[in-house]
């Protein structure tokens, strides 16, 4: 946040330009500033309504990375603190973002900045009886692509599927600049604009050669070929 104010502040003014800002949270290790923690008192935060004491089956990879920082089964005051840590991180980011939005307004380009905010995968912490996300499960894959700025309406959620590759074409789109024809994404701005309901019926997940996964309309289809089992939601 420091490096993009320098640099807003900096800047020759009148030029168009383009921050990628690449944030390190909210990730493991899950730390935040020491008043940022006091924000949340574990005791009264709830567990996730799906919360289970363990995955009802071997998933295919039990025991990686995130799923270690847990014990078994999942205690619900362990999964309170983790959730604890993990508020406290994205409230620390939710102000240091106010920090850069106001850099703009006080370089007079936030109402001719485009703005978009997304984000790694969901971590489960205690959801489905997982910790990390290494899965496909909704909490894992429903990231945010949040779209903010000139001629975009506000407060407006859709249901329409995207990738993540879909922000380039949608950000040229947006801009008024050419989209390569030799890519996979798709421009969204029809359906930030409210022109069209999606630009995909069907969106395919996948992780590593042991889950993968189908979504169609409100329906969700996930298979682990590693252990034989299928789900359907």
């Amino acid at each position: 946040a420091d490096e993009t104010i320098a640099f807003l502040t900096a800047r020759k003014k009148g030029r168009p330009f383009f921050i990628y800002l690449g944030g390190p949270t909210p990730h493991d290790p899950r730390v935040a500033p020491e008043a940022y923690m006091k924000m949340y008192d574990p005791a009264k935060i709830p567990l996730p309504p799906n919360f289970k004491p363990f995955h009802p089956f071997d998933n295919g990879e039990m025991t990686i990375r995130d799923e270690k920082l847990a014990g078994w089964p999942r205690g619900e005051d362990e999964i309170r603190g983790h959730l604890r840590d993990y508020y406290a991180m994205i409230t620390h980011l939710d102000m240091e973002l106010g920090r850069i939005f106001q850099a703009l307004k006080d370089t007079g380009e936030f109402d001719n900045t485009i703005v978009v905010f997304s984000s790694d995968q969901g971590i489960a912490i205690g959801s489905h009886g997982l910790m990390g996300k290494q899965n496909l499960y909704e909490p894992s894959m429903g990231v945010p692509p949040i779209f903010a700025g000139p001629g975009i309406p506000a407060s407006k959620a859709t249901p329409a599927f995207a990738y993540h590759f879909d922000i380039m074409p949608t950000v040229l789109d947006l801009v008024g600049a050419p989209i390569p024809t030799d890519i996979d994404g798709k421009s969204l701005a029809g359906v930030i604009h409210g022109k069209s309901q999606s630009v995909r019926e069907v969106i395919f997940l996948a992780y590593k050669d042991i889950q993968r996964a189908v979504r169609k309309g409100p329906w969700k289809l996930l298979r682990y070929p590693k252990v034989d089992k299928t789900q359907l939601f």
